[in-house]
Protein backbone atom coordinates (compact mmCIF):
# COMPACT_ATOMS: atom_id res chain seq x y z
CA UNK A 1 0.00 0.00 0.00
CA UNK A 2 2.84 2.42 0.78
CA UNK A 3 4.24 1.79 -2.71
CA UNK A 4 0.83 2.45 -4.28
CA UNK A 5 0.45 5.71 -2.36
CA UNK A 6 3.94 6.83 -3.38
CA UNK A 7 3.31 5.98 -7.04
CA UNK A 8 -0.01 7.85 -6.99
CA UNK A 9 1.61 10.94 -5.49
CA UNK A 10 4.45 10.90 -8.02
CA UNK A 11 1.97 10.52 -10.89
CA UNK A 12 -0.10 13.45 -9.61
CA UNK A 13 2.96 15.68 -9.19
CA UNK A 14 4.17 14.87 -12.70
CA UNK A 15 0.73 15.57 -14.16
CA UNK A 16 0.44 18.89 -12.35
CA UNK A 17 3.95 19.86 -13.45
CA UNK A 18 3.20 19.02 -17.08
CA UNK A 19 0.11 21.23 -17.25
CA UNK A 20 1.14 24.01 -14.89
CA UNK A 21 2.35 26.07 -17.84
CA UNK A 22 -1.21 26.54 -19.12
CA UNK A 23 -3.58 29.17 -17.72
CA UNK A 24 -3.93 27.68 -14.28
CA UNK A 25 -2.91 27.97 -10.66
CA UNK A 26 -1.15 25.72 -8.20
CA UNK A 27 -1.52 26.26 -4.46
CA UNK A 28 -0.37 24.40 -1.37
CA UNK A 29 -1.59 24.29 2.21
CA UNK A 30 -0.27 23.14 5.57
CA UNK A 31 -2.06 22.95 8.89
CA UNK A 32 -2.27 21.58 12.37
CA UNK A 33 -5.40 20.53 14.25
CA UNK A 34 -6.02 19.49 17.83
CA UNK A 35 -8.17 16.60 16.56
CA UNK A 36 -8.64 15.32 13.00
CA UNK A 37 -12.43 14.92 12.84
CA UNK A 38 -14.07 13.72 9.62
CA UNK A 39 -17.86 13.54 9.34
CA UNK A 40 -18.20 13.61 13.10
CA UNK A 41 -15.64 10.88 13.90
CA UNK A 42 -12.07 11.31 15.08
CA UNK A 43 -9.42 9.92 12.76
CA UNK A 44 -6.59 10.37 15.29
CA UNK A 45 -8.00 8.85 18.50
CA UNK A 46 -8.75 12.43 19.66
CA UNK A 47 -5.11 13.40 19.14
CA UNK A 48 -3.47 16.16 17.13
CA UNK A 49 -2.65 15.97 13.42
CA UNK A 50 -0.32 17.68 10.98
CA UNK A 51 -1.82 18.01 7.52
CA UNK A 52 -0.98 19.39 4.11
CA UNK A 53 -1.88 19.31 0.46
CA UNK A 54 -1.40 20.67 -3.03
CA UNK A 55 -4.08 21.77 -5.51
CA UNK A 56 -4.08 22.47 -9.23
CA UNK A 57 -6.97 24.34 -10.85
CA UNK A 58 -7.57 25.38 -14.45
CA UNK A 59 -9.60 28.38 -15.55
CA UNK A 60 -12.19 26.13 -17.23
CA UNK A 61 -13.02 24.61 -13.82
CA UNK A 62 -10.94 21.42 -13.93
CA UNK A 63 -8.99 20.63 -10.77
CA UNK A 64 -6.68 18.01 -9.23
CA UNK A 65 -5.34 17.70 -5.72
CA UNK A 66 -3.63 15.64 -3.05
CA UNK A 67 -3.90 15.94 0.71
CA UNK A 68 -2.37 13.97 3.60
CA UNK A 69 -2.67 13.63 7.38
CA UNK A 70 -1.48 11.34 10.11
CA UNK A 71 -4.18 8.99 11.47
CA UNK A 72 -4.61 6.67 14.45
CA UNK A 73 -7.31 3.99 14.85
CA UNK A 74 -6.56 1.91 17.98
CA UNK A 75 -9.73 -0.13 17.48
CA UNK A 76 -8.41 -1.34 14.14
CA UNK A 77 -4.82 -1.61 15.40
CA UNK A 78 -3.87 0.85 12.68
CA UNK A 79 -2.06 4.16 12.34
CA UNK A 80 0.22 5.85 9.82
CA UNK A 81 -0.99 8.22 7.12
CA UNK A 82 -4.05 8.93 5.04
CA UNK A 83 -3.47 10.26 1.53
CA UNK A 84 -6.42 11.67 -0.43
CA UNK A 85 -6.22 12.02 -4.22
CA UNK A 86 -9.03 13.82 -6.01
CA UNK A 87 -10.05 15.46 -9.23
CA UNK A 88 -13.11 16.93 -10.85
CA UNK A 89 -14.66 19.82 -12.68
CA UNK A 90 -16.70 22.72 -11.35
CA UNK A 91 -18.66 24.83 -13.80
CA UNK A 92 -21.05 27.73 -13.51
CA UNK A 93 -24.68 27.21 -14.50
CA UNK A 94 -26.04 30.63 -13.62
CA UNK A 95 -25.63 33.69 -11.45
CA UNK A 96 -23.76 32.55 -8.29
CA UNK A 97 -24.61 28.91 -9.07
CA UNK A 98 -22.26 26.06 -9.94
CA UNK A 99 -22.14 22.28 -10.31
CA UNK A 100 -19.19 20.26 -9.00
CA UNK A 101 -18.56 16.67 -10.17
CA UNK A 102 -15.56 14.57 -9.21
CA UNK A 103 -13.84 11.56 -7.68
CA UNK A 104 -11.82 11.14 -4.49
CA UNK A 105 -9.70 8.25 -3.24
CA UNK A 106 -8.81 7.87 0.45
CA UNK A 107 -5.67 5.74 0.68
CA UNK A 108 -4.00 4.48 3.85
CA UNK A 109 -0.44 3.38 4.45
CA UNK A 110 -1.53 0.82 7.07
CA UNK A 111 -2.76 -2.42 5.49
CA UNK A 112 -5.22 -2.89 8.37
CA UNK A 113 -7.28 -0.05 6.90
CA UNK A 114 -9.33 -0.43 3.72
CA UNK A 115 -8.98 2.22 1.04
CA UNK A 116 -12.15 4.11 0.18
CA UNK A 117 -13.30 5.77 -3.04
CA UNK A 118 -16.15 8.19 -3.67
CA UNK A 119 -17.84 9.71 -6.69
CA UNK A 120 -19.52 13.00 -5.87
CA UNK A 121 -21.96 15.45 -7.38
CA UNK A 122 -22.50 18.85 -5.81
CA UNK A 123 -24.55 21.98 -6.26
CA UNK A 124 -23.33 25.38 -5.05
CA UNK A 125 -25.40 28.53 -4.60
CA UNK A 126 -23.63 31.50 -3.00
CA UNK A 127 -22.49 30.29 0.45
CA UNK A 128 -24.62 27.10 0.37
CA UNK A 129 -23.41 23.76 -0.99
CA UNK A 130 -25.15 20.38 -1.18
CA UNK A 131 -23.06 17.38 -2.22
CA UNK A 132 -23.98 13.73 -2.74
CA UNK A 133 -21.22 11.11 -2.33
CA UNK A 134 -21.44 7.50 -3.49
CA UNK A 135 -18.82 5.55 -1.54
CA UNK A 136 -17.13 2.17 -1.93
CA UNK A 137 -14.88 0.53 0.70
CA UNK A 138 -12.29 -1.78 -0.87
CA UNK A 139 -12.61 -5.53 -0.26
CA UNK A 140 -15.83 -5.16 1.76
CA UNK A 141 -19.57 -4.91 1.26
CA UNK A 142 -19.66 -1.65 3.22
CA UNK A 143 -20.88 0.59 0.40
CA UNK A 144 -22.64 3.78 1.42
CA UNK A 145 -23.88 7.16 0.30
CA UNK A 146 -23.44 10.44 2.10
CA UNK A 147 -25.17 13.80 1.78
CA UNK A 148 -23.19 16.84 2.87
CA UNK A 149 -24.82 20.23 3.41
CA UNK A 150 -22.66 23.28 4.18
CA UNK A 151 -23.51 26.93 4.74
CA UNK A 152 -20.51 29.21 5.25
CA UNK A 153 -21.56 32.88 5.13
CA UNK A 154 -19.11 35.69 5.74
CA UNK A 155 -19.18 37.57 9.03
CA UNK A 156 -17.65 40.89 10.08
CA UNK A 157 -13.95 41.14 10.91
CA UNK A 158 -12.91 38.67 8.16
CA UNK A 159 -14.67 35.78 9.86
CA UNK A 160 -16.91 33.01 8.51
CA UNK A 161 -19.65 30.93 10.07
CA UNK A 162 -19.15 27.20 9.44
CA UNK A 163 -22.39 25.19 9.47
CA UNK A 164 -22.54 21.55 8.39
CA UNK A 165 -25.01 18.68 8.38
CA UNK A 166 -24.26 15.19 7.08
CA UNK A 167 -26.37 12.08 6.56
CA UNK A 168 -24.74 8.70 5.86
CA UNK A 169 -26.73 5.71 4.63
CA UNK A 170 -24.69 2.57 5.24
CA UNK A 171 -26.14 -0.07 2.94
CA UNK A 172 -27.53 -2.79 5.17
CA UNK A 173 -26.15 -1.43 8.45
CA UNK A 174 -28.11 1.67 9.44
CA UNK A 175 -27.81 5.41 9.14
CA UNK A 176 -25.61 8.06 10.76
CA UNK A 177 -26.20 11.80 11.26
CA UNK A 178 -23.48 14.31 12.02
CA UNK A 179 -23.54 18.08 12.40
CA UNK A 180 -21.09 20.82 13.25
CA UNK A 181 -20.92 24.52 13.91
CA UNK A 182 -17.78 26.59 13.87
CA UNK A 183 -16.19 29.89 13.11
CA UNK A 184 -13.06 30.77 11.16
CA UNK A 185 -11.01 33.94 10.93
CA UNK A 186 -8.44 35.12 8.42
CA UNK A 187 -5.45 36.52 10.32
CA UNK A 188 -3.54 37.37 7.16
CA UNK A 189 -0.54 35.12 7.70
CA UNK A 190 -2.79 32.16 8.52
CA UNK A 191 -6.40 31.12 9.10
CA UNK A 192 -7.71 29.81 12.40
CA UNK A 193 -10.93 27.99 13.19
CA UNK A 194 -12.81 26.50 16.13
CA UNK A 195 -15.44 23.80 15.57
CA UNK A 196 -17.94 21.85 17.66
CA UNK A 197 -19.22 18.62 16.13
CA UNK A 198 -21.67 15.90 17.10
CA UNK A 199 -22.60 12.50 15.66
CA UNK A 200 -25.56 10.15 16.21
CA UNK A 201 -26.09 6.59 15.04
CA UNK A 202 -22.64 5.02 15.31
CA UNK A 203 -23.30 3.24 18.60
CA UNK A 204 -20.60 5.49 20.00
CA UNK A 205 -22.38 8.85 19.77
CA UNK A 206 -20.04 11.64 20.65
CA UNK A 207 -19.45 15.39 20.75
CA UNK A 208 -16.10 16.96 20.03
CA UNK A 209 -14.49 20.39 19.97
CA UNK A 210 -11.29 21.07 18.04
CA UNK A 211 -9.07 23.93 16.90
CA UNK A 212 -7.25 24.28 13.59
CA UNK A 213 -4.63 26.57 12.06
CA UNK A 214 -3.92 26.51 8.31
CA UNK A 215 -1.70 28.39 5.90
CA UNK A 216 -2.21 28.50 2.13
CA UNK A 217 0.21 29.84 -0.46
CA UNK A 218 0.81 29.90 -4.22
CA UNK A 219 3.45 27.71 -5.81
Amino acid sequence: MQKLVSQSLVSLILLVSSIASVQAGVTANVGVTSNYVFRGETQTDDGAAIQGGVDFSHEIGFYLGAWASNVDFPGANADGFEVDLYGGIKFNIGNNMAVDVGYISYQYTDSNLSDVSEIYFGFVFNDLSITYFDGDVDNTNNDYNYIDVKFNPSLPYEMKLLLHYGYKDNEGSGNVDDASIGISKDFGAFEGSATFTTIDGTGNDDEKFFLMITKSFDI
